[in-house]
């Protein structure tokens, strides 16, 4: 994002002070956080159009205080345009998102200060430090002591680099100062749009365990996408897929993985797989598939796989192991992704 952008962002995202005062007003535009357990960021039927094209149509979605959820989707898929609309940078055809109770679309700059964002790679003055750095984006904003400076720069692990120029810093901690600067404004929602693109396998798990410190010590709801699937999955703890501009699963990680059945939820490896799945078919009536020196199927019955077994050691089959599949995150997203165009296709 350029730094003019940013530089605008950032005015709204803290035009209202650090804590604006909730008013209470008898609208629909104005839901009162006074329950914890309402959601922090509420999409509800959120539509973006662009001439005759639905970029996002009609999504619903709540997330709540303390949430991580990982927001998938191929290119575009809807994922951008959704964080778009929601800081600010797209207006939406129809339907509304609310931020800690306040209408995007009817009371926008007291929605947003509840808000940091981070799209991408952030950019920073380089030859300025990192302190400075954030120094300059809390003047803009307005009402940021220097200790909340100090504190959020210890909060992502930079308070012993804070002061080096921003040009000695690495990627990785260039992602955190853009963190920092995003927290700066003690918001209740962390929007993050694929934030550790051109990381290393370390900088993205050192990102990765900053976040998860975040949501926990600080109680943020965090909305984050990303192409990496695997490190989606050590991150997030709810996941919503968009396909097409439709949002068509959200669910709690491990429910989604644990119903997910693209082979089948229990294997076996062997000598003979063909002969094995045929044996299984024959003796339970239940449907097999081959893969390599696998056989893949399915069963309510935890005494299956066991059931399973004996009976092709009576065949004289040599099993080599057997057990539980357990998907990935790109299996599951893959097969959620493929049963709804299944769905959605014309016969």
């Amino acid at each position: 994002m350029e730094n003019n952008l940013k530089t605008n962002s950032n005015t709204n995202l803290n035009n209202n002070n650090l804590q604006p005062q909730m008013q209470v007003q008898n609208t629909a535009t104005n839901m009162q956080q006074t329950n914890p357990l309402k959601p922090i960021l509420s999409l509800r039927n959120l539509t973006k159009k662009y001439k005759d094209r639905y970029a996002v149509n009609n999504i619903s979605l709540d997330i709540y205080s303390g949430q991580i959820v990982g927001f998938l989707g191929a290119n575009g898929a809807g994922k951008s345009t959704t964080i778009k609309m929601l800081t600010g940078l797209a207006g939406i055809t129809s339907g509304d998102a609310y931020i800690y109770g306040y209408s995007v679309k009817e009371s926008f700059e007291k929605a947003i200060s509840y808000v940091g964002a981070m799209i991408e790679i952030p950019e920073f003055y380089p030859y300025l430090s990192g302190y400075n750095n954030l120094k300059f984006f809390a003047k803009l904003s307005g009402g940021i002591a220097p200790s909340r400076i100090d504190y959020v720069a210890t909060l992502v692990g930079l308070k012993n680099r804070i002061n080096d120029k921003v040009s000695n810093y690495s990627l990785g901690m260039k992602q955190r100062l853009g963190v920092a600067q995003a927290l700066l404004n003690n918001p209740k929602l962390l929007i993050l749009d694929e934030p550790t693109n051109g990381l290393d396998a370390n900088g993205i798990r050192e990102f990765r365990m900053m976040l998860k410190d975040l949501a926990s010590r600080e109680h943020i709801s965090i909305f984050i996408s990303s192409h990496i699937l695997s490190e989606m999955e050590n991150l997030c703890d709810t996941i919503a897929i968009i396909d097409k501009g439709q949002i068509i699963e959200v669910k709690p990680l491990e429910e989604i993985k644990k119903e997910c059945t693209i082979a089948g939820s229990q294997f076996i490896k062997c000598n003979a797989p063909n002969f094995a799945g045929k044996t299984i078919f024959d003796k339970f009536g239940i449907k097999c598939l081959i893969q390599g020196d696998k056989v893949f199927f399915n069963s309510q019955d935890s005494y299956m796989l066991s059931q399973a077994i004996v009976e092709l050691t009576k065949k004289k089959i040599l099993v080599y192991g057997a057990g539980n599949v357990d998907y990935s995150l790109e299996d599951v997203f893959v097969n959620i992704v493929k049963e709804h165009n299944k769905t959605t296709s014309i016969s």
